[in-house]
């Protein structure tokens, strides 16, 4: 940031959030409260719309934290910064704010996600490339297990968007694997991927999450359709490390 765009930041103690971003040559650097600010609109009895938006990133520890929760979640976490927080409280933000800020940040989330098209033309062939088309499917603040599955032509190229496979904890993996490759031979897949997350935002595989990759594989030779992966994913998490491979942490799954 430049000595000017620092400067401007500055302003936000002198001016209102939308002055902020009308006078903006570049929003990009218009303060992540002023921003939020505007979309919460009205502040609270002894605070300002601008303070609020400030306490309520600090609850979150980052606008990125703050934007992976859906309304349960808001509603959760702020009432657990207001009970542990009781001389810095969140008011002025009940269930209507919170679904008009989820409804915000979900929209932000699908600008990003892929288009079937743009799914289609990815190589995946490495953790990173196919945590980025996974991700799209999974909605942060989901209480439930889901599994999904990508399916990969000869060239590694998806050959549509991520399937879902299941949903919800169960003790019938078995099963679970059986329709990953039900949908690979459906689909003339050469290769597959898949992911699962663990709501906890703990990415440590479990006894069963190995088990079933070992499964996978098992059927994958059967099918000759490869396994290429396994990754845990954590979309609440906002950090680079949001997954994990499973593949590069117990590569003998795969031998």
């Amino acid at each position: 940031m430049t000595e000017s765009d620092r400067r401007f930041a500055g302003l936000a103690d002198d001016l209102k959030p939308r002055e902020l971003l009308e006078r903006a040559a570049d929003p990009s650097y218009v303060p992540d409260a002023a921003l939020l600010a505007i979309i919460l609109k009205t502040g609270t009895e002894g605070m300002d719309v601008y303070a609020l938006a400030r306490r309520l990133i600090d609850a979150f520890g980052s606008v990125k934290q703050l934007m992976a929760c859906d309304c349960r979640t808001l509603e959760l976490r702020i009432a657990e910064w207001n009970a542990a927080n009781p001389e810095r409280p969140i008011r002025g933000i009940g269930h209507v704010k919170c679904l008009e800020l989820a409804a915000a940040f979900e929209l932000g989330r699908r600008w990003s996600r892929m288009t079937p098209e743009e799914v289609r033309s990815r190589l995946v062939d490495t953790p990173e490339a196919a945590y980025k088309v996974f991700k799209g499917a999974f909605a942060p603040g989901d209480e439930k297990e889901e599994l999904y599955a990508l399916l990969l032509d000869v060239r590694l190229h998806p050959l549509r968007t991520p399937i879902r496979i299941s949903r919800g904890t169960s003790d019938s993996a078995p099963a679970f694997a059986r329709d990953v490759f039900k949908e690979a031979l459906k689909w003339g897949a050469s290769a597959v991927m898949v992911a699962h997350n663990h709501p906890s935002g703990d990415l440590e595989p479990s006894k069963g999450d190995l088990d079933f990759t070992r499964r996978l594989v098992e059927l994958g030779e059967i099918a000759q359709i490869r396994l290429l992966d396994h990754l845990i994913v954590a979309p609440s998490r906002a950090d680079p490390e949001s997954h994990r491979s499973i593949r590069g942490t117990h590569p003998e799954l795969f031998a």
